[in-house]
């Protein structure tokens, strides 16, 4: 995915300003940087949610307007700030009542997550409640269910959107390792202010003002 030298206003405000920034195929890219810095304005880019008033977005070096971008959604796992579980079993919280998704898919989405082995201490394994709100679980192992939940329709693209603010330093430590697992694999885009995903990431990019800064590559 690149952006390349993409600028995007809100009524009069810019908010980027001829940005560039590259995605490799099969990385993990952090972009870091306060609220209100454009994180989620580029997310938004991506997604196709909004459009940029200067510059493109590429996927594959296909302008992403040239896209079925009904399609390229579907190829999008999402993992927001707000963990959002249902009173319901593991195996219902990841496929969402999705009648295509069997228990096979759910325990390799789990695995991938590193929820497998909690999840197979639990009573009745996939197919316990979690509780109101997952409160049967901690914090760590409710965000690891929407990672599997984000990760079952096996995605070309994984976006985790402030997924560890809420952690605590062990829980956030944790999704972060789980996160290298998944490199090479999926393509990893998250944004955050925390530093421990810089620390994670093979590529990270800084905001600020509108303008980014290239502060970590390991991809290549």
């Amino acid at each position: 995915i690149e952006l390349k030298g993409v600028s995007f206003a809100y009524d009069d405000k810019r908010v980027l300003d001829e940005l560039n920034i590259t995605i490799p195929a099969g990385s993990f890219t952090a972009i870091i940087g306060p609220s209100g810095s454009g994180k989620t304005t580029i997310l938004d880019l991506i997604i196709g949610l909004i459009q940029p008033v200067g510059g493109g977005v590429l996927v594959d070096e296909v302008p992403l307007q040239d896209l079925d971008i009904q399609l390229w959604r579907r190829a999008i796992g999402y993992v927001p700030q707000e963990t959002v579980l249902l009173h319901d079993s593991v195996f219902n919280n990841v496929a969402l009542g999705d009648p295509g998704i069997s228990e096979a898919d759910v325990e390799s989405a789990l695995q991938a997550a590193g929820a497998w082995a909690f999840t197979q201490k639990l009573t009745e394994g996939m197919h316990s409640n979690v509780g109101e709100r997952g409160g049967m679980l901690s914090g760590g192992q409710r965000q690891r269910i929407m990672v599997a939940r984000a990760l079952v329709h096996r995605p070309r693209l994984l976006i985790m959107d402030e997924a560890t603010t809420a952690l605590d330093p062990q829980s956030e430590a944790a999704i972060c390792e789980t996160l290298r697992q998944l490199r090479g694999k999926q393509t990893i885009l998250a944004i955050s202010h925390q530093p421990a995903l810089l620390e994670a990431a093979d590529r990270a990019y800084r905001m600020q003002d509108g303008h980014v800064l290239l502060e970590k590559d390991l991809a290549g």
